[in-house]
C-alpha cells in the first residue's frame, strides 16, 4: 500500500478566528508532508460606501459582505504567521480578488495544488443551501483532493 504525500496545499482563510480548525489541520498536513502551505483570502472589490449605496436604494435580507483588499491582506498575513509559528517550513499568504470559492479554485489550478482545505462553515445554513456553502462549491470545482474540516 502507498502513502498519500501532498507537495502544495491549498487552505481557505477567510477569518482566522472563525477558521483556526482549518489553519491547525492545514499546518499539520503541510508539516507531515514537508509541503508548501498556501494559505488564500478572497476579497470583494465593492467598497464598503458603495455597497451602502446599493443596499439603500435596493435592500436586499441576508447580503453577504466579503473582506476588503485590507482585510485580506491581513487575514493571510495573521494566518502565515501561525503557520510559521507551528513549524511549517514555506507558508505563503496569497489574496485573489472575488469571492472565497473564486480565490481558493483559481490558486489550486494555478499552482496545480494536490490538496485543498476549507472549513464546514455555511453548509447548513440557507444561503448554503440555495447557492452552496464554500466548502460544497470548492468540492464540486477541484481537481484534486479536497479537505473539509468541521469545528
Amino acid at each position: 500500500m502507498s502513502s498519500v504525500t501532498y507537495t502544495t496545499i491549498v487552505a481557505g482563510v477567510g477569518d482566522v478566528e472563525a477558521n483556526t480548525h482549518v489553519i491547525d489541520r492545514a499546518c499539520e498536513m503541510a508539516r507531515l508532508c514537508d509541503a508548501a502551505l498556501l494559505l488564500v483570502a478572497g476579497f470583494d472589490p465593492v467598497s464598503a460606501r458603495d455597497k451602502a449605496r446599493i443596499n439603500e436604494f435596493a435592500p436586499v435580507a441576508d447580503v453577504r459582505v466579503g473582506l476588503t483588499e485590507d482585510q485580506a491582506y491581513a487575514v493571510v498575513e495573521k494566518a502565515r504567521d501561525v503557520a510559521v509559528e507551528r513549524g511549517v517550513a514555506l507558508a505563503q499568504g496569497v489574496v485573489v480578488e472575488g469571492t472565497a470559492v473564486d480565490a481558493v479554485t483559481l490558486v489550486t489550478l494555478e499552482t496545480e495544488a494536490d490538496l485543498v482545505i476549507v472549513g464546514s462553515k455555511g453548509v447548513d445554513s440557507l444561503f448554503g443551501r440555495v447557492f452552496g456553502a464554500v466548502s460544497v462549491q470548492v468540492l464540486r470545482k477541484s481537481k484534486c483532493d479536497v479537505l473539509v474540516v468541521v469545528p
